[in-house]
């Protein structure tokens, strides 16, 4: 079953700001529930830069999905104690600016003492296009654009489903019928971890049927752990309603683990 962009995220999205900017009695409309077909075709997908690869070794094809799922290496991710994270999508979230950039960057600390902080830039709806968010605990702060810090009065359960909604996973659900046609092709260090690179195109029977058009996907999963390390998603996609929506999504996970990953109260 398609379960595209045009259907998901653009739904998802309404909420996330809705919610957060509730919490702090913030007067400013959501953007629309369904992102626009008017978005200009958007830049390809970066490719990685000389520290994200260095290294390669190319492997025998492997002609199968096998157990692979987007999904369950988004979930892995639960299973590290903190890491970075960067969303980027074109066409998929209203933005400020026509055929613009939505960016989410978030640091994400997890076991006995969870944390985590993110911001959001390039959004339609937005005092200057940002959002950010930080949780400690049980504890939660908002400031959109450039005004000051507001403490959140519902704390971090105010922020539960902006994150869930945001999740990795909940990105990945949206396009997990590809995995079946992704193909592992080498072995290369993504992000600074070492990764096994999977790719697929609309080429693949299995990527057209889940609804890609044109276009190509990577995964990189880790090689020890099997947990996203990134995804680069860009192509046209057929929607629930049939209409032809360009997609650009890439998530990078980084500084797993890392000393240097805190989260601290606004000053």
């Amino acid at each position: 079953m398609r379960s595209g962009p045009s259907s998901l995220r653009g739904v998802a999205i309404a909420p996330l700001l809705a919610l957060v900017l509730a919490s702090c009695d913030l007067m400013v409309a959501p953007p629309s529930v369904r992102p626009s077909r008017a978005v200009a075709t958007p830049e390809a997908t970066p490719g990685p830069t000389p520290t994200e690869v260095d290294e390669f070794e190319t492997l025998p094809p492997d002609p199968s999905g096998g157990d692979l799922s987007l999904v369950g290496a988004a979930q892995g991710l639960a299973d590290l104690g903190s890491y970075r994270i960067t969303v980027a999508t074109r066409g998929v979230v209203p933005s400020a600016t026509p055929g613009g950039a939505v960016v989410m960057t978030s640091t994400l600390i997890q076991g006995d003492r969870p944390a985590a902080r993110f911001v959001l830039t390039g959004a339609d709806g937005l005092t200057g296009g940002r959002l950010e968010a930080i949780v400690i605990g049980d504890e939660a702060w908002l400031r959109e654009g450039t005004g000051p810090w507001r403490k959140s009065a519902g704390g971090a359960a105010d922020f539960d489903a902006a994150f869930t909604t945001m999740s990795p996973a909940e990105l990945a659900d949206d396009f997990d019928a590809l995995a079946q046609a992704l193909h592992r092709v080498g072995v290369e260090r993504r992000n600074g971890i070492r990764a096994d690179h999977h790719h697929a195109d609309a080429a693949d029977p299995a990527a057209s049927e889940a609804g890609l058009s044109d276009g190509a996907i990577d995964l990189w999963t880790a090689t020890g752990g099997g947990y996203l390390v990134a995804l680069a998603l860009d192509g046209t996609w057929i929607g629930d309603d049939g209409a032809p929506v360009r997609t650009v999504l890439r998530i990078d996970v980084s500084r797993v683990d890392d000393p240097s990953n805190t989260v601290a109260p606004p000053r």
